[in-house]
């Protein structure tokens, strides 16, 4: 098996386990009600379909195209979750470098860098739209602040993301 396709295995085969075994610690994390079992049910329940469909795949589909179909998928329901589950951005933040860090991983650099920036951008509206201007602060100044709290961190991770690419392809040629 390529190296590129036993990545892509191990990836959905670990994504699909923390999806199922994370889903009981949230309903004990945060706390049982009707909603919140239902929520953890069909987002922990997308992420676990998705990686199991994704494998059967694997078999008959070329590993770009299984590894585009995760990312993307992710991609999806991290920005979902994150856009509705009330919480500030910063608490979702991690799941959009997942998101990542599997493209970089799986996918060529330019799809790298539109994922990226699909992150950068979802995370920056949520921001924009949470930000709560304290007394005597402008709500622009606020906006402006909630986004520089995560932004040049996860720039940081994208070029280096990017430059670690570049250099296989040079190791490559």
């Amino acid at each position: 098996m390529a190296p590129r396709t036993q990545l892509l295995r191990d990836a959905l085969r670990l994504v699909r386990a923390a999806a199922l075994l994370s889903a009981p610690l949230f309903l004990f994390a945060e706390g049982f009600s009707a909603a919140s079992a239902v929520r953890v049910a069909a987002s922990n329940g997308a992420a676990a379909l998705l990686c199991s469909v994704l494998l059967r795949r694997l078999a008959d589909r070329n590993a770009l195209q299984v590894g585009r179909g995760l990312v993307l998928g992710l991609l999806v329901l991290v920005g979902a979750l994150a856009s509705t589950n009330g919480e500030p951005v910063h608490v979702n933040v991690i799941n959009f470098v997942l998101v990542t860090l599997l493209a970089g991983a799986l996918l060529p650099r330019r799809e790298l860098l539109a994922v990226a920036a699909s992150c950068a951008a979802a995370m920056a509206t949520i921001a924009w739209r949470q930000a709560v201007a304290p007394p005597g602060e402008e709500l622009l100044e606020a906006r402006f602040e909630a986004i520089v709290q995560f932004l040049p961190t996860y720039a940081v991770i994208v070029a280096l993301l990017v430059r670690r690419g570049r250099l296989e392809e040079a190791n490559a040629a």
